[in-house]
């Protein structure tokens, strides 16, 4: 049996943005276990842990209504990562977060998806302007954070781990 959860969907010129499903989770499992998911919590291996991961973050949906979406490559149907928006009990507010899986990166799929979700974020749910939470050493972060004409604000404690707060523009600055 399935839960009634209907997830948006986003287009853009090369992604679809869906929400999660369970086949997406070799795809979260194999990033975790990577050293890309250094900023992100991990390496994790623990499978168990990770899929706790997995469904926390299908229940954000429920909660929120918003969360992460999977970015689904128009021309391969390749899963390329994850972007959305998060509100967890630790964090100050929503968040505009990305995780692009290995071989997406360095092809502008997270700058468009991040512009996507930002743009609906801020019409369907009246979030704005959102903010990145990411850690100094993780500059490829920071560059799309730039690049979409986000700011650095201030220093925020995340549990115990320094973060640069970055400010992304309001929704009418058209960034």
């Amino acid at each position: 049996m399935t839960a009634p959860l209907e997830f948006p969907r986003l287009d853009t010129r090369r992604l679809i943005l869906r929400g999660p499903r369970e086949d997406d989770f070799p795809h979260v499992l194999a990033f975790m276990a990577s050293p890309r998911a250094a900023f992100v919590g991990g390496p994790e291996t623990d499978r168990f842990t990770v899929w706790r991961a997995f469904l926390a973050m299908i229940g954000h949906w429920a909660l929120h209504g918003y969360g992460f979406f999977t970015l689904e490559r128009r021309d391969t149907g390749e899963i390329a990562g994850r972007v959305g928006v998060v509100r967890h009990e630790m964090w100050p507010e929503p968040e505009l977060g990305w995780h692009l899986f290995e071989g997406h990166e360095g092809q502008g799929l997270a700058f468009e998806a991040a512009l996507a979700v930002r743009g609906w974020a801020e019409r369907t749910h009246r979030l704005g302007p959102l903010m990145s939470l990411i850690v100094p050493d993780n500059s490829r972060s920071i560059a799309l954070a730039t690049r979409l004409g986000a700011r650095y604000e201030a220093d925020f404690d995340l549990m115990g781990t320094r973060t640069g707060l970055y400010r992304h523009p309001a929704p009418e600055a058209g960034a």
